[in-house]
């Protein structure tokens, strides 16, 4: 359990990425971003390694493993490749653009979609019972993450913020989301 509550902590270092993001300190905003991403990373191979294992059967392992991986590029795709990186996690003012097209107009906050899926699968391809009560509460932290970020950064952030929030659902894509995700990522 103590891997999961270490992992908790990356959520707020990431809200302090959000914070001196918004205030323009370059330094704490990379060093903060960095200790979040290392730290949830750190903390999901160690509830791998120290967490008992269910053994399920060769092909759901390898079945879930593939769609883990998909949940995994889908993640780093909406999140350093999508968003401009330098602009997003390297310069020392925000960017103002707002990203609206692709896996952004599918939802406001795809990355969080892909991190619970991955979560999920993970599970399932290595049987850890501690990715349970990790994958929950991480997914939960991630929510409320973006609910601050909604509710404190983005609108400052982004000028047209509030027009994508009325366009584009926050978290469950629709269909018509769906669709608008489609035809801005041919």
């Amino acid at each position: 359990m103590g891997y999961i509550i270490i992992g908790s902590l990356a959520f707020v270092a990431l809200y302090l990425f959000d914070v001196y993001t918004l205030k323009n300190q370059i330094v704490k905003k990379r060093l903060f971003g960095i200790i979040g991403l290392l730290t949830l990373i750190y903390a999901t191979i160690m509830v791998v390694m120290v967490s008992d294992k269910i053994l399920f059967p060769l092909a759901l392992r390898i079945v879930c493993g593939v769609l883990m991986g998909g949940a995994t590029f889908l993640l780093i795709y909406s999140l350093f490749l999508e968003l401009p990186f330098v602009k997003t996690y390297g310069k020392e003012e925000h960017t103002n653009t707002l990203v609206d097209t692709g896996t952004y107009a599918l939802c406001r906050h795809p990355g969080v979609l892909w991190f619970g899926m991955l979560y999920f699968f993970f599970f399932f391809t290595t049987g850890a019972k501690l990715l349970i009560p990790a994958g929950i509460i991480w997914t939960i932290l991630d929510i409320i993450h973006i609910y601050l970020q909604e509710k404190i950064f983005f609108p400052k952030m982004f000028p047209k913020y509030k027009n994508y929030m009325k366009t584009t659902p926050m978290l469950i894509p629709t269909i018509s989301s769906i669709r608008k995700c489609l035809n801005t990522l041919c």
